[in-house]
């Protein structure tokens, strides 16, 4: 069994939709983040900050932890995952935006409720949800799930 930690942003655009990433490698749409290194000791906020940087080619303020989860994975182990409040992505951010071609395939926008069924990992939709919640309540949440 193995602890992973992952990290990720959670960005909106001037009409409160929600910035998803399509990765190449994995069956859903995601929030833009990754793998924090705990090789080289990284923070979370930091491995937030370093995957948005990698993946979409702007660094725009990273702000509080809306969500710390802990996600149990039936016979693989556990992971740690925090999401940060990226806030609002201007006009700019949107037009500079560079997909790393080498695990993302597209991004959107999509309203925060109501996304399409099989767009984002079913089993993580509290965590979502959680997300969502504690941007608006201006909060922090916890959130354990099981797949």
């Amino acid at each position: 069994m193995t602890l992973t930690a992952s990290a990720a942003a959670l960005f909106f655009n001037q009409d409160g939709e929600v910035l998803i990433v399509n990765p190449t490698y994995k069956d859903y749409w995601n929030l833009p983040g990754g793998a924090v290194d705990t090789d080289q000791c990284e923070a979370p906020r930091e491995a937030a900050v370093r995957e948005v940087r990698e993946e979409l080619g702007i660094t725009p303020p990273i702000g509080r932890l809306l969500v710390h989860a802990w996600v149990t994975i039936a016979g693989r182990g556990a992971q740690a995952l925090y999401i940060f409040d990226g806030g609002v992505l201007t006009t700019a951010d949107q037009a500079a935006i560079t997909l790393q071609e080498s695990e993302l395939s597209e991004y959107a926008f999509h309203p925060p409720r109501g996304m399409p069924d099989g767009l984002i990992p079913p089993g993580l939709e509290p965590v979502w949800q959680q997300a969502l919640l504690a941007h608006a309540e201006h909060r922090t949440a916890y959130v354990s799930v099981r797949l």
